[in-house]
């Protein structure tokens, strides 16, 4: 039983004051997530169409800049968004990769490969092979080139892909070299 000291609405008082900032804080929790979900959609929509608006000029800039040099073991490796990762063995064959594109047709047309320019200092009998990844770094293709090169020669070799191999999804190549057994 209740003493007199503490009367039933007191107790009552109390009960319904610890109730409604239980309920308060829980419901503002909710509320809070909701504003800041809601922000951050704002913010993406917002991003998105200034990119959109204002795409054109970004392009032509990066193409003004002709590329970005890419940090690492090669260096004079262009980058065109995508990451390019030169494995030993290229360098011990005496060749080097100093630009990777789309490969394009006397046409214009897209042919499902990529152009990878190859310079040789040495002279060299092998297969160039090539991984692909995508944005997660999960490989997405391999290719491999049968290559003959005299020293001081450089061009563009063109590397065949799958045809399931999505282009754009490509955003690291990986190229190593395996000289040719003889025999």
């Amino acid at each position: 039983m209740l003493s007199k000291k503490r009367p039933l609405p007191v107790l009552l008082s109390a009960c319904l004051v610890c109730a409604v900032i239980t309920a308060c804080s829980a419901k503002t929790a909710e509320e809070k997530g909701a504003a800041m979900a809601g922000e951050k959609l704002d913010m993406a929509t917002g991003i998105g169409n200034t990119l959109q608006q204002k795409g054109s000029r970004a392009g032509e800039s990066i193409a003004g800049g002709v590329g970005v040099l890419i940090k690492g073991m090669e260096k004079g490796v262009m980058k065109s968004g995508r990451a390019i990762v030169v494995e030993p063995t290229l360098a011990m064959a005496g060749l080097k990769i100093t630009r990777v594109q789309d490969s394009v047709d006397a046409q214009g047309a897209q042919p499902h490969s990529l152009d990878a320019y190859l310079v040789s200092d040495a002279d060299v009998d092998g297969i160039l092979q090539v991984s692909m990844f995508d944005a997660l770094d999960r490989e997405i293709g391999r290719a491999s080139v049968r290559i003959a090169r005299h020293a001081n020669e450089a061009k563009y070799e063109t590397v065949p892909l799958d045809v399931q191999v999505d282009r754009s999804a490509i955003r690291k190549l990986a190229f190593a070299f395996k000289q040719a057994t003889s025999g």
